[in-house]
């Protein structure tokens, strides 16, 4: 870690924030759409349906592992909103999470069918039984918590439009573009002052 505070995002931290943005998109996208057809639509949608979630449990977790060395961008708030921040982000990753695991655990290929491979190409190993929750319960836990998911990402979402609308303090165009205005203005002021 450096211990310089950065006034942006790091590239890479944006980049797989994105990433998890889109993947997060056409996983919603499949499941309220196509595997909601009709006879085995289902099943056989399942397939990319759980590839595109192992796709985001690696960004997720390469996500995680790069936060962990480096620092969030500096910005003068107070000690509760950094706080209340932080909270919300690791709730927000929690839960994600949770919808992973709870879709892995509540897996289970009907009798006599293959099952269902990652990528058209890797078979997806069965979750052990996990307590007194049968697979189908881990099924309807997994379908709760995806409304639970969208509603924290809705919330996400207002905080970012809050940020770049209401407070104007460069926080969305720092996830976006890498540089917020208020960084560039305050570049430009202390070269303006040597």
């Amino acid at each position: 870690m450096s211990g310089k505070p950065r006034s942006h995002w790091h590239f890479g931290i944006r980049l797989l924030h994105w990433l998890t943005v889109i993947a997060l998109a056409a996983q919603i996208a499949i499941a309220f759409g196509p595997m909601r057809g009709p006879g085995m639509a289902m099943m056989n949608w399942l397939p990319l349906h759980m590839s595109v979630g192992v796709t985001i449990l690696a960004i997720i977790v390469l996500r995680l592992c790069w936060r962990i060395f480096t620092r969030p961008p500096a910005r003068p708030t107070s000690r509760l909103m950094r706080f209340a921040t932080a909270f919300f982000h690791m709730v927000l990753y929690a839960t994600i999470l949770a919808v992973l695991i709870t879709g892995w655990l509540g897996y289970r290929p009907m009798p006599f069918m293959p099952p269902a491979r990652l990528f058209g190409d890797l078979p997806v190993p069965l979750a052990p039984s996990v307590g007194a929750l049968s697979a189908r319960g881990f099924a309807f836990v997994h379908q709760k918590l995806v409304w639970i998911l969208l509603g924290l990402a809705g919330i996400h979402v207002l905080a970012a439009l809050a940020h770049f609308v209401l407070l104007r303090d460069g926080v969305m165009q720092s996830m976006v573009f890498g540089r917020s205005r208020t960084a560039s203005q305050d570049q430009s002021n202390s070269k303006n002052d040597v």
